[in-house]
């Protein structure tokens, strides 16, 4: 009997989110791949299906994205995406801030 995998179906907007960081990111599509648990073959198909409906080639080299290759036009999306992506992430990291100085302020007045 053939060992069975189970095929792992991710939803669109967690494919287009991990290609938005491959464009505006410098690390490999391995390191990438590897924060996201995501196969890095999934990874490179996803970022290529991505620039074929742009009508565009993968520029890669040394798995990273060749950002001088983009256009003005590539370059605004993607900052704009990355500048959304930062908004969410200081939002986030504000409220996880503001959970550990309750904790804080808690644990504080437990021990005495």
């Amino acid at each position: 009997m053939r060992n069975a995998r189970k095929l792992r179906s991710y939803d669109l907007r967690f494919r287009e989110d991990a290609v938005a960081l491959v464009n505006r990111s410098d690390r490999s599509f391995e390191a990438i791949a590897l924060s996201l648990g995501v196969p890095r073959p999934t990874l490179y198909s996803w970022y290529k299906r991505d620039m074929a409906k742009k009508g565009k080639k993968p520029s890669v080299g040394k798995g990273r994205i060749d950002v001088a290759a983009e256009t003005a036009e590539d370059k605004v999306a993607r900052l704009q995406a990355e500048n959304e992506a930062l908004k969410k992430r200081v939002a986030s990291l504000e409220e996880d801030r503001e959970i550990l100085k309750k904790f804080a302020a808690f644990s504080v007045k437990e021990s005495t």
